[in-house]
């Protein structure tokens, strides 16, 4: 259904003289990955909305969509099997915000924070084998990461600290976490965990 939508899509802005036909098949798989992340979102904050957690949410997918842009990752091999875990990871989130007694909430956020740090820096960036990363690429991407991670961390631990809820660390540690969760998912299926020399 969303590669029909995004055929159209393409379709239409040729006939518009928007984009080239030589360029149709890009524009399809551009247009397909966008209509894909929207769908996931527009689900996860309906979510977040139903259960009165929309900040939380908002704050939950930024961090997510961020680090998850420069680590890299797990990617499904299906749009249905992307919806699935992005929804199953959010209500993940929500179910141990509701279920952690509040007092344990910080020290989980600390150690997600920690973990999230120590995983990016030892991993990322992982690549797909789709769209495997140059040396150039790779080590750009390392640095951007590396720095991003550190910020959330340093961000996690100063909000622990602060008067706020522990919902708003928690948030933010565990989407950083989950995309830690998804940079040994996606080492495993790429390379089978074996050690890459461009990582030394």
């Amino acid at each position: 259904m969303i590669a029909s939508q995004a055929k159209r899509i393409s379709s239409f802005c040729i006939s518009n003289g928007v984009i080239d036909e030589r360029d149709r098949e890009k524009f399809d798989y551009c247009y397909e990955v966008f209509l894909s992340t929207l769908l996931n979102f527009a689900a996860v904050l309906l979510i977040g909305l139903a259960t009165g957690s929309l900040w939380h949410t908002v704050v939950f997918m930024l961090v997510f969509a961020v680090l998850k842009s420069t680590a890299g990752g797990y990617h499904a091999d299906s749009h249905i099997v992307c919806f699935a875990e992005t929804v199953g990871t959010f209500l993940l989130y929500r179910f141990i915000a509701f279920a952690v007694p509040a007092g344990i909430v910080p020290v989980i956020s600390g150690s997600f924070a920690v973990f999230s740090v120590i995983t990016v820096f030892l991993l990322a960036p992982v690549g797909t084998e789709n769209k495997p990363l140059g040396r150039r690429q790779s080590g750009q991407l390392k640095r951007d990461s590396r720095l991003i991670a550190l910020t959330l961390c340093l961000v996690t631990l100063s909000l622990l600290f602060l008067p706020v809820s522990p919902q708003w660390p928690f948030s933010v540690s565990f989407a950083a976490s989950a995309v830690s969760f998804s940079l040994i998912l996606g080492k495993v299926k790429l390379t089978g965990f074996r050690p890459d020399p461009d990582k030394s």
